[in-house]
């Protein structure tokens, strides 16, 4: 239909057609059907998808076509291959059965191919009227000049539609408006599952920011938390609940990503869930190791602890004391524990992280036991741990600058220590971003460059720093891994959850104050 809009109609035909239908429909005709030429194009992306309003749609615009192709030039060998599409089409009703969507964009390589059809087409009206002398009048002639003027008027609009549809492709982000951020209902669901979870992870607690959209498995007992940017739905951590409702909590996720156009995203899941991810036929990739402590092995015994007994010694030395306060206790020293964070936040010129990490936010913090150190009296760092049945894990930490020497190592050692004596199994210090990854030249490159900014990149980031760091925990170094489908680029999934922590560009750039 675009090349037959492209290019001059059989003057015989013309003729015929013009003595019967005024040269302004004919005109109309020609302009019209070049438009529904486009919309087959964009529907060809729904079709392939199966939607059930891309369907009907085709076949609407399959009938009206035929119709246009006689009016705009007796075109009836084109008409009737319309036709025998639409007949083709017609029975096969059952096939499409997704809801249909009308503001889904398209993928990038629908968007693509659209982009370079409706440039083919333009240069090849361009070619057909080579001879013609184009001038402002052109565009308001009818029938003249070999039709040069209708090519025109629906290049012009070819080019607009092509335009609009690809910024809106590029821009849009499918069902961020319908899949925000948890209501007060479903925070309260998920605090009962939290509760009574037979299976979850400390992060599973980064539900209750309140900045992420939840999805429940039928029985209610089990959800994961996830975030939408761009294309890319985006789970945080593992499902939380029971263990035999996993899989299909995470093939429901799946599901619900693709009906919108997107592509399922799993960030810091462990070894535990590969085996589920790779049944889904996704792609995996390792994106860092977390610090885990086992303690009943952990002890200030040894020379490789020297700094901790220091550290711990001086803090006591100096009139430090830690405790860890229960749920609920932020109300009476809320007011202390924001200046030690204003002050952190400035001393560190940095802003309040979100999805991946918690943020100083008084409700949040009340949900889970505190960890405070003070010093005569006044509260000089804290921290909150996150609680699964057999392991914690620090959350959001803060410290005041003129806190003593090694308040943090003496706070993360006392807490390993709460741990050991709350029957806990392990105890998590966090994640090193992009460590454990190899540089080595049959390893993937996503691996040998995310190695390349581990090694160089600590201007920007400091992952070796922070490795090391930990390090003199003598933890044991547990994998983390992404998962996405093989069509999506896992590094700009990386990029996209770096993003939705630092709260966008300037936050990641460090120019958001």
């Amino acid at each position: 239909m675009l090349a037959s809009a492209m290019t001059p109609e059989f003057d015989a035909r013309l003729r015929q057609l013009t003595g019967v239908v005024s040269p302004i429909l004919i005109d109309l005709s020609h302009f019209v059907a070049s438009i529904a030429g486009f919309l087959l194009m964009l529907l060809s992306a729904g079709l392939w998808r199966r939607r059930r309003g891309a369907y009907w749609a085709a076949l609407l615009t399959l009938i009206i076509g035929a119709v246009l192709t006689v009016l705009k030039g007796l075109d009836w060998q084109e008409a009737f291959d319309l036709l025998i599409v639409a007949a083709l089409l017609a029975p096969c009703r059952s096939a499409f059965n997704r809801r249909s969507r009308l503001s889904e964009p398209l993928r990038p390589g629908w968007l693509l191919l659209l982009i370079a059809g409706v440039g083919a087409m333009l240069w090849l009206g361009f070619f057909a009227y080579r001879d013609v002398t184009y001038n402002d009048e052109l565009w308001w002639r009818f029938l003249t000049d070999k039709q040069a003027s209708g090519f025109l008027r629906a290049g012009l609009m070819l080019a607009i539609l092509t335009m609009v549809v690809a910024g809106r492709s590029l821009l849009s982000s499918p069902g961020s408006h319908d899949h925000g951020p948890a209501s007060p209902e479903d925070l309260t669901r998920a605090r009962a599952v939290l509760d009574t979870a037979a299976e979850a992870t400390p992060e599973a607690w980064l539900a209750m920011l309140g900045d992420k959209a939840l999805l429940f498995s039928p029985s209610g007992n089990s959800f994961l938390t996830y975030r939408v940017r761009g294309r890319r739905w985006i789970v945080m951590g593992e499902p939380a609940g029971l263990k035999e409702e996993r899989r299909e909590l995470l093939w429901a996720f799946a599901g619900m990503a693709d009906s919108y156009g997107g592509a399922a995203v799993f960030y810091s899941v462990s070894e535990a869930v590969l085996g589920d991810l790779a049944t889904m036929g996704l792609a995996v990739r390792k994106v860092g190791e977390t610090a885990v402590i086992e303690v009943a092995d952990f002890s200030m015994e040894g020379k490789s602890k020297q700094n901790l007994r220091t550290a711990v010694n001086r803090a006591e030395r100096e009139g430090g004391s830690f405790e860890v306060l229960p749920p609920g206790s932020v109300g009476p020293i809320v007011d202390e524990l924001r200046a030690v964070s204003d002050a952190w936040l400035k001393m560190h010129e940095g802003t309040e992280k979100a999805f991946s990490l918690g943020r100083f936010d008084p409700a949040y913090l009340d949900l889970t036991p505190l960890a405070v150190v003070r010093s005569e009296g006044r509260i000089v760092a804290f921290a909150n741990l996150l609680t699964a049945p057999d392991e914690a894990a620090v959350d959001l930490m803060r410290y005041a600058p003129d806190a003593p020497h090694g308040v943090m190592d003496y706070l993360f050692t006392r807490c390993t220590q709460w741990a050991k004596d709350q029957g806990m199994a392990r105890f998590d210090l966090g994640m090193a971003p992009l460590s454990g990854l190899e540089d080595r030249r049959m390893a993937p490159v996503f691996a040998r460059v995310g190695a390349l900014v581990y090694d160089e990149g600590g201007a920007l980031y400091g992952f070796q720093g922070l490795r090391s760091y930990k390090a003199k925990f003598a933890p044991d170094w547990r994998s983390r891994f992404i998962a996405a489908p093989a069509s999506t680029p896992l590094p700009l999934a990386l990029l996209d959850v770096a993003l939705l922590t630092s709260g966008g560009w300037l936050g990641m750039l460090g120019l958001k104050k």
